[in-house]
């Protein structure tokens, strides 16, 4: 053999020899490169020992934000009736704004009055018929202030009806209610010459307070309304005449509309919740963390919640230092032949906050690193885990909480517990049932690690 041909054989000996040797997927791969006492390696981990169990929520601030004003903010009104949280319902208090439409002057008539309401859609059975009631605020409330959902309205309007209107429920409708209370109209009336109740928004709101609106259903399981009431349609209007409208070519009074708009600007609104948990399965466990339940709760306005705890946080960072590369919780949705709830209403995101013992909800670090970004990488919506032929699909809520973990095992954040509500608890009704932790459960709830341990 020539001595170039010994040479490719060897060359090819040895590296037959290496690669027989060794493995990319060796653990040793690459240690003696690395100092003593400096070898990592990527753990994975499901933690299990999560203590969850519902709770009342926490009362949600549900009045319009001076210093973010929305237009396009929708307002529940009316009621909703079911076998796994009870009854639910939503009332309505806000204002009205003085408006340069109507010009006072003396000998007033007032042709007509009404209080148009633009309603976007509604939750719940829209087949049966809608009744809503106004009536006048006796107590005036304040854009500069911060109002919950636990307002109390008791005392706080004339129990005396102002109107009520029934119609059959449609999306994106208006509704006109029409006001024939004398009484009311009449305070239109006394003050026809004193132009600085009209002219002066601020005297306007403590002479006309508002209105206080409530709703509701002949649907068994009843129905909710969301309004739009700053949307250029929502107004209390009225046709009008009096001498400043006088024309003198005219045989006749020329009338005017006059519209006092509930705008995003100048009006305070509260959505009022109230909830009843009676005569339901929830009511025995709702608030008892010693029992075991296979089931999570999470219903908005206020509704319930979860709330829930790492129960075995000081055994897990005992374990000596560790870097967090990923931390998911994992909350598997009960499927509709179990919890029956429809696919269709079901909440489509819900959002995890860290709950110190003072009681205050706050956001997780991971949510802050994003949000200003694109706060769907926090996680929180309803996605698809599996589906195929022969498998149901099923649905699961996801958290990405890895900076706020490191937090907690590094001890900056000693606070383990948590607590799980809707994303848009204020505007949203709906019902999210959950898998607990119980180990007889088909799906668990779950924090999945990925870690390096230093």
């Amino acid at each position: 053999m020539k001595k170039k041909d010994l040479w490719v054989v060897a060359i090819i000996l040895i590296s037959v020899g290496l690669l027989s040797s060794c493995s990319a997927w060796e653990q040793e791969l690459g240690n003696d490169l690395l100092p003593p006492g400096d070898k990592v390696f990527l753990h994975h981990d499901t933690i299990f020992e999560i203590n969850a169990y519902p709770v009342s929520g926490i009362p949600l601030i549900t009045s319009e934000n001076p210093f973010q004003p929305n237009p396009s903010a929708l307002y529940l009104l009316g009621g909703l009736e079911d076998s796994i949280v009870g009854v639910s319902k939503a009332s309505i208090y806000t204002q009205i704004n003085a408006s340069a439409t109507f010009k006072p002057g003396p000998n007033t008539e007032i042709d007509s009055m009404m209080l148009i309401l633009y309603i976007d859609d509604y939750v719940g059975d829209m087949s049966q018929d809608f009744t809503i009631s106004v009536y006048e605020s006796t107590e005036r409330i304040y854009m500069d202030s911060l109002y919950f959902s636990d307002f109390d309205p008791d005392g706080k309007y004339d129990p005396t009806m102002l109107a009520e209107k029934t119609i059959t429920p449609a999306e994106n409708d208006t509704v006109e209610i029409m006001i024939r209370d004398q009484g009311f109209i009449q305070k239109f009336l006394d003050v026809q010459t004193d132009t600085s109740i009209f002219w002066s928004d601020s005297v306007f709101k403590d002479y006309f307070k508002g209105f206080y609106l409530s709703a509701t259903s002949l649907a068994d399981q009843g129905t909710m309304a969301r309004i739009g009431l700053s949307n250029i349609v929502s107004r209390l209007t009225f046709k009008y005449a009096n001498d400043s409208t006088e024309i003198d070519t005219t045989a006749g009074r020329d009338y005017l509309w006059a519209a006092f708009r509930i705008n995003e600007y100048y009006t305070q609104k509260i959505n009022i919740f109230e909830h009843d948990h009676s005569m339901t399965y929830l009511a025995d466990i709702i608030g008892r963390d010693s029992l075991e339940t296979p089931y999570l709760y999470v219903q908005g306005m206020a509704g319930v919640n979860t709330r829930l705890s790492f129960t075995d946080m000081e055994r897990w960072m005992g374990e000596g230092k560790v870097a967090i590369n990923s931390a998911t919780l994992m909350l598997d949705m009960v499927p509709e032949d179990i919890s029956g709830i429809p696919l269709e209403e079901t909440p489509l995101r819900l959002m995890l906050y860290s709950e110190p013992e003072n009681g205050n909800l706050e956001q997780l670090y991971d949510y802050y690193a994003v949000s200003q970004v694109d706060d769907d990488l926090f996680g929180g919506n309803l996605e698809k885990e599996s589906g195929g032929m022969f498998h149901d699909t099923t649905f699961i809520y996801q958290f990405n909480m890895s900076l706020h973990f490191q937090a907690m095992v590094d001890g900056v954040k000693p606070d383990y517990n948590f607590r799980l509500q809707l994303y848009d608890a204020a505007r949203n009704p709906k019902i999210s049932k959950l898998w607990s932790n119980l180990s007889a459960n088909p799906k668990r709830i779950r924090l999945e690690v990925t870690y390096l341990k230093l």
